[in-house]
């Protein structure tokens, strides 16, 4: 169920009342909101109440700066019960929501099983008994795990629990080559191993 989003974050006073009207506006003769509650009278009333009293205040006025404050308190008590009314009757539909003149809250994406590391490249690095590997980046991981095998049958840890698509592997026999396969883990668990890849160390 999608959850509806009056949008006003941020928006100035004349914003709000603007705003205010469109949903008024939306809401008039919508056969998917028969009932508006608050009304759109009220909706259209808190408007314009605002929107005098912003006009008022920009004097400087402190008392009208005072009734400022408690008409744009009013206008927002309002607008929170006209937003659930919205959700209520819209039984959480995007279409529906949109057609109240206003937005729709996108849920996060939902985290999936990562896939298969591809594009894993490497080459010896800048020290003695060091490789540099490097491969694609994976949608949905939280981190990389690396296997290292002088034979290509037999694979060990590679001591390395990784963020990034990159990793410096050290502790290596110099001058020696040793296979290497990458994989995503996340909250699925472990995705396909790489295809193994042949790197000589510095």
């Amino acid at each position: 169920m999608s959850e509806a989003v009056l949008g006003m974050s941020g928006m100035t006073t004349p914003q709000r009342v603007l705003k205010a009207r469109h949903i008024a506006a939306k809401l008039t003769g919508n056969s998917s909101y028969t009932t508006p509650s608050p009304s759109i009278i009220q909706i259209t009333d808190s408007a314009t109440a605002l929107e005098t009293a912003y006009n008022n205040s920009r004097g400087m006025d402190e008392g009208m700066i005072t009734i400022y404050q408690r008409k744009l308190k009013l206008f927002k008590q309002l607008m929170v019960l006209v937003l659930a009314y919205i959700q209520q009757a819209s039984g959480g539909d995007d279409v529906i929501i949109e057609s109240a003149g206003v937005s729709v809250k996108k849920a996060p994406t939902a985290s999936q099983p990562v896939g298969k590391v591809v594009g894993v490249k490497g080459g010896k690095a800048a020290l003695a008994g060091q490789s540099w590997l490097k491969w694609k980046k994976l949608q949905y991981k939280k981190s990389y795990i690396v296997d290292k095998s002088a034979d290509n049958i037999t694979y060990v840890d590679a001591k390395c629990p990784c963020t990034k698509s990159t990793v410096l592997i050290t502790g290596l026999v110099p001058e020696t080559y040793m296979w290497y396969k990458v994989a995503g883990v996340n909250g699925f668990g472990q995705g396909e191993w790489s295809d193994p890849i042949r790197i000589e160390s510095m």
